[in-house]
C-alpha cells in the first residue's frame, strides 16, 4: 500500500458506519412503492462531486461497469482546474460517492465523497475509451489498499466497459439474430449496479422500446474489440416484453415495475442478489 493508502483510511474511517439514505428516485415521492434509488446514466454523467469540506473536486465523467454482472466497479471524475491535472481524468472506487437525491427537488441529485484533493490527485490517471485489465484494480489496490467494496468478484480477469460505450450497443438472441439496441441504461446508484437496460428492438421483435434487467443480457467484446450484446432467449420474447416510457419516469423507477419486468423475464431483481442487495456504504478502510 503506497503512503496514501494510511492517509485514505483516516479519512474514511469516521465516515465508514454512516449508511446511505434509500431516497426515493427523480420524480417519484419517497415511500414504499419506491424503494431504491434509480436513475438513467445521463442523469448521473456530468454530476458535480463534492466532498465534506464542501469543495468541488469536478464531476462525473463516466464509469467503469463490470460487464459481466452489471456492477459500477469505478467512478471517472473529470477534477477541477485547481488540481492542476489538465486534461487526464482519475478512477476512484465506485462506493467513494455518495448519492442521494435532493430533498425539495425529486428530479435533482447530489454527490459527495470523503476524498480530499490530494487523495484525488493520487488516484489512478486515465483517458476517454482506454481498455482496462486486472492491471486496473492493481493500481487501484496500491492506492487505495485492498477492501472487498471494489475487490473483484467474477470469474477469470476483470474487465470494464465504459458506461457512455454501452448506448447503442447491437443486441442479438440466441440464435444470433438482430434482436435491438440499447437505447438507455437505467442505474442504481447506491446498490452500485446497473438496474435495468431499455431497448429498442429490431422490426422482427416488435420496432418499440422494453424494459429488459440488466441479468438477462450479456455484454462482450468481440475479436474486433468491439461491444456487443446478446440475451438468452429468441427476439420473439421482445414482442409481448413490458415496454418502457421514459415520460412515465415514476412508474419506471416504481418497485413494481421492477418486479413486473423480472417476473416477464423470469429472474431476480437485482436488490435480491447478494452482491447488489443492499445500499452500499462508504467503506472504512483498514491502514
Amino acid at each position: 500500500m503506497t503512503s496514501q493508502a494510511p492517509l485514505l483510511a483516516a479519512a474514511l474511517v469516521a465516515f465508514g458506519a454512516s449508511t446511505l439514505a434509500q431516497s426515493a428516485a427523480p420524480t417519484a415521492v419517497e415511500d414504499e412503492t419506491h424503494k431504491h434509488l434509480l436513475c438513467p446514466s445521463g442523469k448521473l454523467v456530468g454530476l458535480s462531486v463534492h466532498n465534506e469540506s464542501k469543495k468541488n473536486l469536478g464531476e462525473i465523467r463516466d464509469v467503469l461497469v463490470d460487464p459481466r454482472s452489471g456492477g459500477l466497479r469505478y467512478a471517472v471524475l473529470e477534477a477541477d482546474s485547481f488540481l492542476g491535472l489538465g486534461d487526464e481524468m482519475r478512477v476512484i472506487p465506485w462506493n467513494f460517492l455518495v448519492i442521494t437525491a435532493d430533498e425539495k427537488d425529486s428530479e435533482k441529485l447530489h454527490v459527495r465523497t470523503q476524498l480530499t484533493e490530494e487523495q484525488l490527485s493520487a488516484a489512478p490517471g486515465c483517458k476517454v475509451g482506454q481498455k482496462f485489465d486486472a492491471d486496473l484494480d492493481r493500481r487501484i489496490e496500491a492506492t487505495f489498499g485492498k477492501d472487498k467494496a471494489w475487490a473483484f468478484v467474477g470469474t477469470g480477469q476483470p474487465s470494464f466497459t465504459w458506461l457512455s460505450q454501452m448506448d447503442g450497443v447491437p443486441i442479438e438472441d440466441k440464435d444470433g439474430q438482430d434482436a435491438g439496441a440499447v437505447t438507455d441504461v437505467i442505474l442504481a446508484p447506491q446498490n452500485g449496479c446497473i438496474a435495468y437496460l431499455a431497448v429498442r428492438t429490431s422490426k422482427e421483435a416488435g420496432d418499440k422500446v422494453v424494459a429488459v434487467p440488466c441479468s438477462q443480457v450479456t455484454f462482450a467484446y468481440g475479436r474486433d474489440e468491439v461491444l456487443r450484446a446478446t440475451v438468452p432467449f429468441a427476439q420473439s420474447r421482445f414482442t409481448t416484453a413490458p415496454q418502457y416510457v421514459a415520460e412515465d419516469w415514476k412508474r419506471m423507477s416504481s418497485t413494481a415495475w421492477m418486479n413486473e419486468i423480472s417476473t416477464f423475464y423470469a429472474c431476480d431483481p437485482f436488490w435480491k442478489t447478494t452482491r447488489f442487495a443492499s445500499a452500499r456504504t462508504m467503506s472504512a478502510q483498514r491502514p
